[in-house]
């Protein structure tokens, strides 16, 4: 097992601090959410650490070989002089980055960093009164994997949480903008176009049960290549992430007849969807929307399950938003009830991090005592 660098295990202690507070006392102040938000992007933007850290240095070079007006043809889904093999938006903050500011590529790390943190905050801020408790639960592999490594995958997915304020306001034009947007960082994000409407199904715990069943009957026949082209993309550039597919190649290994830590965490989910749902619906506003996501990223799993790079690129980014159903049951719940769901939760976390510690990409990563660097902090 390697031992984490301290600044990650600052954010850790805090998150647990502020955590135990917010569940069992009383709201913890906003202004503390940002300040640990703040060294998070310090800790994220500076890093000089990450398996895909050099690719990303790399793409930051291949950005400045584009003129502006491939840049913007791309953006507008028209041929282009020149073909750009990375999304439009991200390219053009990297050349902006460059020609403008003529910036070192932390500085582009950090841009990116500031970004994802402040969508990630306010999601948070409007879909759960547990926000300290939902990132604690996230941040072991996710901030490892998402801010300090598949960064633009992880903006746009926090830009389309953010979004979903725009569903709950019924605002389409800002929705679709959002999309976009994020569509513009990681082809990705245009998955998930249809949430607008998805989000908003009257589903119930029939429903969910069939299409369960229905994906898992549907797992080995690999129904994913009939969408082609736009799953290729998606998986475009997987060869950016590749080394930083450590925790999941490892995590997905099955174990004694097939299962493994995907697995178990889908089962958990699902538990949580059928046992809490009657509760949830009446107590916790647009529940019902975030039971859409999850069953969208469950049923997802099992579909593309024979794929790798789908089965933890597309499915996380659904899973990702459904997980946030656990830390919300203790809202719903009787005291003794919150205790038990809570110690579940640090329980999951203590897990994570044991097995995080003990696989390779922790120093594959450099994110351990000896091997992580900041361009700032000491």
């Amino acid at each position: 097992m390697s031992l984490l660098h301290p600044y990650f295990l600052i954010i850790i202690f805090f998150l647990f601090i502020f955590s135990f507070q917010e569940v069992f006392r009383a709201q913890v102040e906003r202004k503390y959410l940002y300040m640990l938000g703040g060294f998070m992007i310090l800790v994220a933007g500076f890093r000089d650490a990450g398996p895909d850290y050099g690719s990303y240095r790399e793409i930051y070079v291949y950005s400045d070989t584009f003129d502006y007006a491939s840049i913007f043809l791309k953006g507008l889904h028209l041929e282009s002089p020149q073909p750009i093999a990375v999304e439009w938006l991200y390219v053009l903050i990297n050349k902006l980055m460059l020609n403008i500011f003529n910036a070192p590529f932390y500085m582009v790390t950090f841009v990116i960093a500031i970004l994802a943190i402040f969508f990630k905050l306010r999601y948070v801020e409007d879909n759960t009164f547990y926000p300290f408790t939902y990132i604690l639960f996230m941040f072991i592999p996710g901030f490892f994997i998402g801010e300090c490594g598949q960064m633009r995958q992880n903006l746009g997915v926090f830009i389309v949480y953010f979004a979903v304020r725009f569903i709950k306001e019924r605002k389409l034009f800002y929705y679709l903008l959002c999309i976009y947007l994020a569509g513009g960082i990681h082809n990705v994000c245009y998955a998930f176009l249809p949430m607008y409407w998805v989000a908003r199904i009257p589903i119930n715990k029939g429903i969910m049960l069939g299409a369960i069943i229905a994906s898992i009957i549907m797992s080995p026949f690999e129904v994913y290549r009939v969408f082609g082209s736009f799953l290729d993309g998606i998986a475009s550039d997987s060869t950016v992430i590749g080394g930083f597919n450590a925790y999941m190649d490892e995590s997905v290994e099955r174990l004694n007849g097939g299962i493994g830590i995907p697995e178990v965490m889908s089962a958990i989910l699902t538990f949580f969807l059928f046992f809490y749902d009657t509760k949830l619906k009446e107590k916790y506003p647009y529940y019902e929307y975030h039971r859409n996501y999850a069953l969208v990223g469950i049923c997802f799993y099992f579909i593309f399950r024979n794929n790798p790079v789908f089965s933890s690129r597309l499915v996380g980014a659904f899973v990702g938003f459904g997980f946030l159903i656990i830390p919300n049951a203790m809202y719903v719940v009787s005291k003794s009830s919150k205790v038990m769901i809570y110690t579940f939760i640090i329980s999951l976390v203590i897990f994570n991090f044991v097995v995080f510690s003990s696989f390779r990409n922790i120093t594959a990563g450099k994110f351990t005592i000896d091997l992580y660097q900041n361009f700032v902090l000491p």
